[in-house]
């Protein structure tokens, strides 16, 4: 049988699917998985895409829509499908203090649209973005499929993956259907599977310290007064160190809810929904516009990987995208805008690799040719270094994927430190009344949180000593 890239679709019978060499293996059809496997398919690359969920699925999220998230969406060709539904229009942030100050800031237009930002319910995002990616041709997609562990080589770099899923039948666009166990090899797996990522912990990276992580819930309540095309966040004394969001959905509902570190949440020793609840039914501003609002459904609750803690994001024959590398926006909580944004940098640099690796074969550096393996790839493993697979292949190394690992730091983690200190200084009770309070009064105050929120460079204002003594003064 033949081992190279397939075509699709990719055998008249489906159970030889797993014999097939892809290019890249992306474990999760989420944000970041979705923009990884289109932009690699795009670029001619044979993707097979695997989700454990099957669609359309509930994900609890805030449902925040960023302007960094706009501009890939609209990259991807989705953002007149998601403008066409239900939702949120947002201009502005509203913030309230611990001591009941309320400022309201205008937020910048994102490029060529007439709002800031949406609030869409991710089920419907996500929906969207998983059949823009079945829709490719160079893109199969299997699921429901559960990944337990990672098939290496015998020098432990990444083949592939082993799971709960081999293909029992095809859609019309050859995508596989209902499934029960496999095993699938490729030149690179992506792990885009989430906060509590299989591919993460398959390859023995230590998790999130509670430091770094947001316990978070979030609810949806129909005819909560006052809402706005503004998000609001509330710095309030009831959730401290934590913060309140209330998000308008645009379809009569808001998406409210509570992010608080897992450190701060295991001191108050109280459960999250009921922090929750209790700041909607006794904070002064909150109790009043919820008194005739209901909760429709349950509270869900998820775990937030900020990205303030650095994670190992690549290696030999993996890299890891979205929440699994942990690039959620440390201060916001927002996360789907650099899920969306390591999607493509991971496709771009996995291309770029693939390129280079089948130069150098074409050139004589390795044996063979990229279509004409040496040997056909192994059978069996588990991912155990002990029962490493020995066979050659044609894993993507570590340095060929170094350059995501760099990119990430050059375009994303810049604004990931400086969220880091603002999430700090959010945390400091005599600074929230300071800062919010002076914006609400000094319009100079104002402008400054406008620009900081714009501009990543501001942002650098919360590590200037002078800051903090301008905040001071009368």
């Amino acid at each position: 049988m033949d081992y190279t890239t397939p075509d699709k679709p990719l055998a008249d019978n489906p159970a030889e699917m797993d014999f097939c060499l892809y290019d890249a293996i992306v474990v999760g059809s989420g944000p970041a998985g979705s923009a990884c496997a289109i932009f690699l398919a795009r670029a001619g690359r044979k993707v097979l895409l695997l989700d454990k969920a099957e669609y359309p699925r509930e994900k609890v999220c805030g449902d925040a829509i960023s302007g960094k998230s706009i501009h890939v969406l609209r990259e991807l060709g989705i953002l007149p499908k998601l403008e066409a539904q239900a939702h949120g229009v947002i201009n502005g942030l509203m913030m309230v203090s611990p001591d009941g100050k309320e400022v309201v800031v205008p937020f910048p237009k994102a490029t060529g649209m007439g709002c800031a930002g949406y609030c869409l319910r991710r089920k419907q995002t996500d929906e969207a973005l998983n059949e823009a990616a079945k829709a490719e041709k160079n893109i199969t997609f299997v699921g429901p499929f559960s990944v337990q562990t990672l098939l290496r080589d015998g020098k432990n770099a990444v083949i592939g993956v082993k799971g709960d899923g081999k293909p029992a039948g095809m859609d019309d666009r050859g995508n596989a259907q209902n499934a029960s166990s496999g095993e699938y090899r490729a030149r690179v797996v992506v792990g885009a599977d989430g906060s509590g990522s299989v591919v993460s912990r398959s390859l023995g990276l230590a998790g999130v310290p509670p430091e770094h992580a947001f316990m978070a819930i979030r609810g949806y309540w129909r005819g909560v007064g006052g809402l706005s095309e503004n998000i609001e966040l509330f710095f309030i004394d009831e959730v401290l160190p934590g913060y309140l969001w209330v998000f308008p959905m645009g379809d009569g509902t808001a998406n409210v809810g509570l992010g608080i570190l897992n450190s701060d949440i295991k001191k108050r020793n109280e459960h999250p929904n009921k922090i929750l609840l209790n700041a909607l039914a006794k904070h002064p501003i909150l109790s009043k516009r919820f008194a005739n609002a209901k909760l429709e459904g349950n509270i869900g609750a998820w775990t937030i990987p900020n990205g303030s803690y650095k994670k190992q994001n690549s290696g030999d024959g993996w890299v890891l995208c979205g929440d699994a590398a942990s690039l959620v926006d440390p201060f916001s909580g927002e996360g789907v805008g650099n899920a969306l944004a390591s999607g493509k940098l991971a496709a771009q640099a996995i291309d770029e690799a693939l390129e280079k690796q089948m130069e150098e074969k074409l050139n004589g550096s390795g044996a063979g040719s990229p279509d004409e393996p040496d040997t056909a790839p192994p059978q069996g493993g588990d991912g155990d270094s002990s029962q490493s697979l020995d066979a050659d292949t044609w894993a993507l190394d570590a340095s060929s994927l170094k350059p995501y690992s760099e990119r990430i730091e050059k375009e994303l983690r810049p604004e990931l430190e400086m969220s880091y200190k603002l999430q700090r200084a959010s945390r400091l009770r005599f600074l929230l009344n300071l800062f919010i309070g002076k914006a609400a009064s000094k319009p100079e105050f104002r402008q400054m949180l406008v620009d900081m929120l714009a501009n990543d460079k501001e942002k650098e204002r919360v590590a200037d000593p002078l800051f903090y003594l301008k905040l001071l003064l009368p």
